[in-house]
């Protein structure tokens, strides 16, 4: 069960993470004034609902996971929505600033040594890409957030048999700010079905606890999907066209209203017009990867973009697309476009938004970070995982932490990866190389001992 925290170090965690947050969201880089792409879509929702209520049936709604901008509605209805929308900075600070405490406390559960937990909690307060992302209104920082408290109640629950309302209403929280995570509970559920004989202290009520939100808000969450578009079958659109970007490697998705919009985008290669999304790390993997690279990109329809006529999201469009991508590649390019995407969110790309448009000094930090993780946190969070599966039924609670990982690399092999939708699990993957670092220490010096042993001593 790991060791208890330092009170004195635990204050000085929050006060400096209240102090930087706060200090980079009020003054430095208040979200409100970087609207734009995904921020501005989340900021309209959340004033929109803030300012009116419960929209009709609209379908643009159920174009993205709602959990971003409810939560954002929340502060704006109570303090208003005029510009720059501080009470919604003010809670991204908060929830940002929240994750450092929860970082250190679950490596207090999960890591035996002092010096392990003390540089998991500095590492999460000194981490800039998570401490970037609070200036932005994205999924990032209140997902990082409700990841790290649902991992936190989890560890108790399989450690002590507490906490299981908690785990599961944190859990559901995660999953309505980004639906990918139901992979992880899966994988939870896993962990506990291997392990139920020696968890005696786990008992049905505990499962009824952690299952019962997590449930309700996969059926609220279908059911608004249903209210939006009249079909069931999804949570959240753009996950077809995200699919359909992770299986046929094109940089843009281009939809139009009408086949004459889309023959003359065609004839003149347009690739700004139309409703337009774009992945930047398919571009940069065309820019900057050479054709014979294993980590080249192949479209599989051989150009930039897919275009269509009819709403981007269409999961009937995509189906067919998807289809023609599939019998066009084939089974171990679809293979190797996975590896590719699941490359994506540790090399080659660098961290949007810091890529975007002014943010050129913050863009130079945000790298020294990315390469410093791929570097020095990389491999031993990989190794971490590997001992941690190991060991599932020595300790199931640190197993959890692995499969949140495992399910993290899985959603980025399917559809594809990008270094700021890796960084909410930072701080696991800190957790889990310093696990890694820990084995590694005993291991090495036993084996430095054998070599010193079996050297014959030189003659004086």
């Amino acid at each position: 069960m790991g060791q208890p925290p330092e009170r004195r170090l635990l204050w000085i965690l929050i006060g400096l993470a209240l102090l930087s947050r706060l200090v980079w969201v009020l003054w430095v880089h208040p979200p409100g004034e970087y609207l734009y792409s995904d921020m501005r879509l989340y900021a309209e929702r959340a004033v929109a609902l803030a300012d009116k209520g419960i929209p009709p049936p609209t379908r643009t709604l159920a174009w993205q996971a709602y959990g971003t901008h409810m939560l954002l509605a929340a502060p704006l209805r109570l303090f208003g929505t005029q510009p720059p929308m501080l009470s919604g900075a003010l809670l991204w600070g908060l929830l940002g600033a929240a994750a450092v405490p929860l970082t250190y406390l679950l490596a207090c559960r999960v890591l035996r040594e002092r010096w392990q937990a003390r540089t998991a909690g500095i590492a999460a307060l000194l981490w800039f890409p998570n401490l970037s992302t609070t200036g932005f209104f994205l999924s990032e920082t209140p997902f990082l957030c409700a990841q790290l408290l649902s991992l936190y109640w989890l560890v108790v629950c399989f450690q002590e048999g507490r906490r299981a309302w908690p785990a599961g209403l944190a859990s559901a929280a995660a999953f309505m700010l980004r639906p990918q995570a139901a992979v992880f509970y899966v994988f939870v559920l896993l962990v506990w079905l291997v392990n139920v004989r020696r968890l005696k202290h786990i008992k049905w009520h505990h499962i009824v606890g952690v299952g019962t939100p997590l449930v309700l808000a996969l059926g609220f969450s279908l059911w608004r999907f249903h209210y939006h578009t009249g079909y069931w079958g999804g949570i959240a659109e753009n996950a077809n066209m995200n699919l359909t970007a992770g299986r046929c490697h094109n940089i843009n998705t281009q939809a139009y209203r009408t086949e004459r919009e889309r023959a003359a985008a065609e004839r003149k290669d347009d690739q700004t017009n139309g409703r337009r999304v774009t992945l930047p790390g398919f571009r940069t993997l065309k820019n900057w990867v050479p054709e014979w690279s294993p980590l080249a990109l192949r479209p599989a329809l051989k150009g930039d973009s897919i275009r269509f006529v009819g709403y981007i999201g269409d999961p009937f469009i995509h189906k067919d697309i998807r289809a023609k991508c599939y019998a066009a590649t084939g089974l171990l390019e679809q293979v190797r476009y996975s590896f590719v995407n699941m490359m994506l969110q540790w090399f080659i790309a660098g961290q949007w938004p810091e890529t975007s448009k002014g943010h050129a000094r913050t863009l130079v930090v945000a790298e020294v970070y990315r390469y410093f993780f791929n570097t020095v946190v990389l491999l031993p969070s990989l190794v971490g995982i590997g001992l941690a599966l190991r060991g599932v039924r020595r300790d199931p609670a640190l197993a959890v932490l692995a499969v949140c990982l495992v399910g993290a690399m899985i959603i980025a092999a399917i559809f594809f990866g990008d270094p700021r939708l890796r960084t909410p699990y930072d701080p696991v993957s800190i957790i889990l190389a310093l696990y890694a670092a820990a084995v590694a220490r005993p291991a090495w010096r036993a084996w430095r001992a054998r070599r010193a042993g079996s050297t014959p001593a030189q003659p004086a």
